[in-house]
């Protein structure tokens, strides 16, 4: 009698480590590709705001010494270059800390993919954005012309570069990044193994 219930128990222990064993792998397997993704888009991040931090410091010298050493509406360009770009040199500086203060590991499946998910609308919103900052620009330009006002012309001349190189930048930055999203959407479903329980997160 002890025998069978030993068998019994066996089989039992058996059939829940088939059934569970399967669960906790893919939640494994699922984890380290979710950390390797939400690596790549980290690491992608970085990269855009070094370039964004690169275009901002070159503005921000050119635009000072310009300022200085033209006059008309080239001065009024590099002006607002100069400060249009102290801006951009804050949000990489910004960015590029929060990048160093993020646990990856801290975070759950819904966190990482609400924060890449995130991301790219901010980058579609953006680049709405900077179709806006074309348009104003073009619309200070000519309203300089008409004018005759070098400030209208050199600060219009400035938002439609500004503008153009930002819908470049966040249109490649979203070109890149998207997919990564993607591929953390395809997953479906992400089993995470948590205090020996289960949760299922879609």
């Amino acid at each position: 009698m002890c025998y069978k219930k030993n068998i019994l128990t066996g089989s039992i222990l058996i059939t829940l480590l088939f059934l569970f064993g399967s669960e906790m792998l893919h939640a494994q397997i699922s984890g380290n590709e979710m950390n390797n993704l939400f690596s790549r888009s980290q690491d992608l991040q970085r990269s855009a705001m070094y370039v964004l931090g690169s275009w901002a410091t070159v503005n921000i010298i050119s635009g000072a010494i310009g300022t200085l050493k033209s006059s008309g509406s080239t001065k009024y360009f590099h002006q607002m270059n100069a400060g249009w770009n102290l801006v951009n040199f804050a949000i990489a500086g910004a960015s590029l800390y929060s990048l160093s203060t993020t646990d990856p590991f801290s975070l759950s499946s819904s966190e990482i993919f609400g924060k890449m998910n995130n991301l790219d609308k901010f980058l579609l919103l953006n680049a709405g954005l900077d179709l806006g900052y074309i348009a104003t620009g073009a619309w200070l330009w000519e309203r300089g012309l008409r004018k005759g006002s070098e400030r209208l012309t050199g600060y219009g001349k400035s938002l439609m570069m500004q503008g153009g190189f930002l819908l470049i930048f966040d249109g490649i930055f979203y070109a890149l990044h998207s997919p990564l999203t993607g591929q953390l959407a395809e997953t479906g479903l992400t089993v995470e193994i948590a205090f020996n329980s289960v949760r299922i997160h879609f």
